[in-house]
């Protein structure tokens, strides 16, 4: 795990780099560096594909699409030319799956570390949020007296909320500061795990911002990569923050940040596409 967090830590430093230039532009920065996924997602593709193969699958595709226009009034050979042609489209999508396979770790490390700025905007001073720590099921009894320590600028309002079904510990906090502060947990025998808290009055830059510290799991880790997962040999499986959700309006709209990266990235790689001649 202290690799995947080296390298969690290496790839969230090089994504503040990169997004820098556009920390008050968050749009701008999506779009463009989407443009640039898509551009490398083509040249990607040409390398690790059969272009050759493909283009023989497209242009099959394109004959029986022809072939059912002209013959549309036999049913014969338009039932022959659909088997034909889902045949050609079967086996473009089989060609395109290796590439794909081999683009899709790449894929997903692009969109978390985009996850960390896009999907969650900072707590704001004033307003409550819900700090939430899961325990390990079999050391429940163990963690009973868990408690949260907050720095100044937030205060702990609740004592902790214990669920034993869910095995679960929550607590109501309050920012009164914009800033960057650490939570502590504790139960004063061993149990103890850390977790960042942004608070911010201003929505409009860009702000690592991570709902949850993962536990053991290497999947989680990935998903949540601006803070270190957290020991699975340990008591604590996970905290999480309640942050309210951050908005990316697209001409008036309100279009998940996703959306708007996998749209712009399609729309590039297939123009790119057809400048380089790759075939997809």
């Amino acid at each position: 795990m202290s690799i995947i967090n080296t390298a969690n830590h290496v790839l969230t430093l090089a994504g503040d780099m990169l997004l820098a230039p556009f920390a008050r532009y968050p749009l701008w920065g999506l779009a463009f560096w989407a443009a640039v996924s898509g551009v490398v997602m083509t040249l990607v593709f040409g390398v690790t594909s059969s272009q050759r193969r493909l283009a023989d699958a497209a242009d099959r595709t394109r004959a029986q699409l022809l072939a059912i226009k002209l013959f549309k009034d036999d049913l014969t050979v338009t039932w022959k030319c659909q088997m034909e042609l889902l045949r050609a489209t079967a086996r473009r999508l089989t060609l395109s799956l290796p590439p794909m396979l081999v683009m899709l770790v790449p894929f997903v490390i692009v969109l978390a570390q985009l996850a960390v700025r896009y999907e969650n905007r900072p707590l704001i001073p004033g307003n409550t949020a819900l700090v939430e720590l899961r325990v390990d099921a079999a050391q429940w009894d163990a963690c009973r007296q868990m408690r949260l320590r907050a720095p100044r600028g937030i205060e702990v309002e609740t004592e902790a909320l214990r669920d034993p079904v869910q095995k679960t510990f929550c607590w109501r906090i309050r920012p009164h500061e914009p800033g960057h502060y650490v939570l502590n947990c504790s139960n004063g025998h061993g149990a103890e795990a850390t977790k960042s808290v942004a608070v911010s009055a201003d929505n409009l830059p860009l702000v690592n911002v991570t709902p949850r510290r993962a536990g053991g799991g290497i999947l989680e880790a990935i998903l949540f990569p601006a803070e270190p997962a957290l020991d699975g040999a340990g008591p604590i499986r996970s905290i999480g923050v309640t942050y309210p959700r951050r908005t990316t309006p697209v001409l008036g709209l309100d279009v998940p940040w996703w959306l708007t990266f996998l749209a712009v990235s399609m729309i590039t790689a297939l123009l790119a596409g057809r400048v380089v001649g790759v075939r997809f």
